[in-house]
């Protein structure tokens, strides 16, 4: 298949894409897992230090790749900053990856009804294959 790409943020269907991405890998194949901090200025975000949410999410990652290589799975990290969407697209584009695999939802508590959900986003606009896991 390639590079399969998982939109990573450590909740429940991040964990369950994860899972399905894990399943879809075949000899040669690489898992990349994305962790994106969010830039927006939305009230859910603002009160949080930026060095805090960087840590947590390294943590996030780090805890995540060692659980994948108790497994036997190697993978590799990768934490930025961005819209989480548009973020996502970007690396799915920059790394040519094969799938794009994400949870239908996140940890975020905006309404997707007033932004858009980060999943509806990445089917709508990316130009790889999207795995939406629920």
């Amino acid at each position: 298949m390639g590079i399969i790409l998982v939109a990573y943020d450590g909740s429940e269907l991040a964990n369950k894409a994860l899972n399905k991405a894990v399943d879809l890998l075949k000899p040669g194949d690489e898992l990349i897992l994305a962790h994106v901090i969010p830039t927006t200025m939305i009230a859910e975000f603002v009160d949080i230090p930026p060095e805090v949410t960087t840590v947590k999410a390294h943590r996030l990652m780090n805890d995540a790749l060692a659980h994948l290589k108790e497994r036997g799975v190697q993978a590799t990290g990768l934490v930025r900053e961005g819209d989480i969407a548009d973020t996502i697209i970007k690396i799915g584009q920059e790394l040519e990856v094969a799938i794009i695999v994400l949870g239908e939802k996140g940890l975020s508590k905006v309404d997707r009804f007033a932004l858009g959900s980060v999943a509806d986003k990445v089917v709508k606009y990316a130009r790889r294959p999207v795995l939406v896991v629920k």
